[in-house]
């Protein structure tokens, strides 16, 4: 696909990622979205949000952090998906102050969290026994 001309579109290459994730083969997604990177496709949201994920399941939340990073300076709007999946990623890798003050700055921005960023929060707040702020919650 990448040496193809014209480049398909990101919905094409984004599709053929998240197979690649369902397969658990998330360093082999890394590696593409690099090479689409080269090749001059330019990512959206939604690809974003794939690589984000990809990270975070490899235990890299920092390149997660970092793309998050590179979303915002591209101007691409991260939306509550990119959150949950950093927060997610924070929780299961047990930094979890680190996914409650990304959280705190998820809801200071305005962005709605869903009832799966909500539940993440609340076991990652009764793991580090903060139950009573996950009681507030």
């Amino acid at each position: 696909m990448i040496e193809k001309y014209p480049n398909p579109s990101i919905v094409e290459f984004t599709k053929l990622l998240t197979d690649i994730v369902r397969m658990k083969h998330y360093t082999v997604v890394v590696s593409l979205c690099h090479r689409m990177e080269l090749s001059g496709v330019s990512h959206n949201a939604f690809s974003f949000n794939v690589l984000i994920n990809c990270f975070c399941q490899l235990g890299r939340i920092d390149f997660g952090l970092s793309v998050l990073g590179k979303m915002l300076k591209l101007g691409v709007e991260p939306d509550v998906v990119t959150f949950s999946t950093l927060i997610n990623g924070l929780c299961k890798h047990s930094k979890f102050s680190q996914a409650v003050s990304l959280f705190d700055e998820m809801v200071e921005k305005g962005y709605q969290p869903n009832l799966i960023v909500y539940n993440t929060i609340l076991n990652g707040l009764c793991k580090i026994g903060k139950t009573e702020r996950s009681v507030r919650f």
